[in-house]
């Protein structure tokens, strides 16, 4: 009777612990005397405008863990850098985010960065790790703003998904443990589209969020809408949002305990509008949060644990998305991908000084090359990886003699030299 009483006991605080996390907002937000530096990183309720925790304040020290995993922390004066800097944990100004309730980690990637980092929300104190040489370094320099990551999501399937301004890299990245990331490339417009998904007049910028049909729901900055199916990255034009002030501009998105978007505005502060809108499905209407949301400057993006439709898909049964078709998905289990392209490195960690890389469903048969690096981020190793249209291609690599034990990455590059998959090798 004992045991089972303790079984209810942790069942309820469970549910209560996922009710409260159904409803907290988290947001970036910039300082009224920095109104587009967007460094300050809080949880709140939209529904009352509570600010409930205070994560990252920029005039503060925190923890950072960076490629090799090895904590540290800023102690000394000389050492803290200006709000300015991307030597700070967030690395500047940030406009993409995502929260991960499973791993309890809330991913980013800096503007002026290609590295994807994240808060740990487990440990007592917030901490930061900078994944480093493990991300994709899609930038050619800090002002190239077509491959700057500006909107972020995690997907019904469990996996971070992240999306450059130019709709050229789809970026994929799984959320526990020591994350593999992965470049699934290009976005396909509908050619029926009214409205392109690369077209920089209209579809940069803004925020992405997951739903529970499986697909991905693209919001840009200038409030159009787009539904990204996967595994066919095919990209539908659904309509832009209604009723919004003429000034205000779709900079982040999430979704609310109810299934419903939220969506919020990077310069509202000192206007007479509301920072954050609920926005209606298929209807795209989008009503005003009331909620006085007293000391939350301009919000340049927000994430939940949410799903968007997540009210009205059942775990045992189809049911039909927002575009009418009906979709067999079970919310509780990762989505099938058994037409996804796949990368994967075995053994790992490896003993022997061989290891293999399996690639599966690639799209794009040709030579690739396989970089290995450092913790540092030199490269002491290259080989090229010959793929074929075969469902699965191998490649066998022997690890440098004269190299040490520890830690090291592979990376993977394409013809055009971009790179489209990290992962972590350790070498015993």
């Amino acid at each position: 009777m004992k045991s089972f009483t303790t079984v209810i006991l942790c069942l309820s605080l469970s549910c209560a612990f996922s009710q409260q996390t159904a409803k907290k907002t988290y947001v970036i937000s910039a300082n009224s005397s920095t109104p587009t530096l967007y460094n300050h990183i809080l949880s709140l309720d939209v529904n009352t405008g509570k600010i409930l925790d205070d994560l990252f304040d920029p005039k503060k020290t925190y923890s950072i863990r960076s490629n090799s995993f090895q904590s540290y922390k800023k102690s000394e004066e000389k050492d803290r850098e200006d709000e300015n800097s991307v030597k700070s944990p967030v690395g500047g100004s940030v406009a993409c985010m995502a929260f991960d309730a499973k791993s309890n980690r809330l991913f980013y990637v800096p503007l002026q960065l290609s590295e994807l980092r994240y808060l740990d929300l487990k440990e007592s104190e917030p901490s930061f790790t900078c994944l480093g040489n493990q991300s994709l370094n899609l930038l050619h320099s800090k002002d190239d703003v077509a491959n700057q990551i500006t909107r972020m999501a995690i997907g019904a399937d469990g996996f971070g998904y992240a999306l450059s301004n130019d709709a050229e890299h789809l970026i994929k990245f799984s959320t526990t443990g020591n994350p593999v990331i992965q470049d699934l490339g290009v976005l396909i417009d509908n050619p029926n589209n009214k409205v392109f998904v690369r077209s920089s007049c209209t579809s940069w910028g803004g925020d992405m969020v997951c739903g529970a049909d499986g697909n991905i729901y693209l919001i840009s900055l200038q409030n159009h809408v787009f539904k990204i199916s996967l595994p066919s990255k095919k990209c539908d034009y659904i309509g832009t949002i209604k009723n919004l002030p003429a000034e205000f501009t779709s900079n982040g998105s999430s979704v609310d305990e109810n299934g419903d978007l939220l969506i919020s505005c990077g310069t509202s502060y000192g206007k007479t509008f509301a920072p954050i809108y609920k926005v209606k499905f298929p209807s795209l209407e989008a009503v005003a949060v009331e909620s006085r949301f007293s000391g939350l400057g301009n919000v340049s993006d927000m994430a939940s644990s949410n799903l968007l439709f997540q009210k009205s898909v059942k775990t045992e049964e189809p049911t039909k998305s927002v575009s009418g078709s009906v979709t067999t998905f079970n919310q509780l289990a990762e989505a099938t991908e058994n037409n996804l392209p796949a990368i994967s490195i075995f053994p790992n960690p490896i003993s022997n000084g061989r290891f293999q890389i399996k690639t599966t469903n690639m799209k794009d048969a040709g030579v690739y090359k396989m970089i290995l690096l450092d913790v540092s981020g030199k490269s002491v190793m290259e080989g090229k990886m010959t793929i074929s249209n075969t469902k699965t291609n191998t490649h066998t690599f022997t690890f440098p003699a004269q190299q040490s034990k520890g830690v090291y990455f592979v990376q993977i590059a394409d013809a055009f030299n971009r790179n489209i998959f990290s992962q972590q090798l350790i070498v015993e």
